[in-house]
């Protein structure tokens, strides 16, 4: 028994520890991505949001009339939680607001922005040209922002 009780408690102690990933996010409030170009005729601002199990596109024009068009529609929870998974709050944290030069010489912008677990972050980045922490969520939340082409 004396052998025993060590190896129990060795055993409770690393299961402890390996439950959770350093940077895993525990309460995700939503998720926002999106892209803009300054220098642009049409819809040239497309914003997405996902909160609360609901995606809310919307698109805007440049100019004085933004003249916005929204859509929305609803996300499962494992979509949710695929994102979340790609996404380490402590790699996230150590990134700078701006990287690059967004939208210089027309080339674009993109963002994400992120709260969760009581924090806020925003990365805003050229155009096309995600940082590796955030590559494979943006690659996701693409695909969430294409399925809205038909948003007239």
């Amino acid at each position: 028994m004396k052998k025993i009780l060590p190896l129990i408690f060795a055993i409770v102690i690393s299961l402890s520890f390996s439950g959770c990933k350093k940077g895993d996010i525990k309460t995700l409030n939503s998720i926002g991505y999106g892209s803009s170009f300054g220098m642009c005729v049409g819809y040239c601002s497309n914003n997405l949001l996902i909160s609360d199990l609901k995606l809310t596109f919307s698109k805007s024009k440049n100019g004085q009339t933004a003249d916005t068009k929204t859509c929305s529609k609803t996300i499962s929870e494992a979509d949710i939680n695929a994102i979340k998974n790609e996404l380490n709050l402590e790699k996230i944290s150590a990134l700078p607001e701006v990287i690059g030069c967004p939208d210089c010489a027309d080339g674009g912008a993109e963002w994400i922005a992120i709260s969760a677990d009581g924090k806020q972050y925003k990365i805003t980045y050229e155009y096309g040209k995600a940082p590796k922490e955030l590559e494979a969520a943006v690659a996701r939340l693409k695909v969430l922002k294409d399925s809205f082409k038909d948003c007239n």
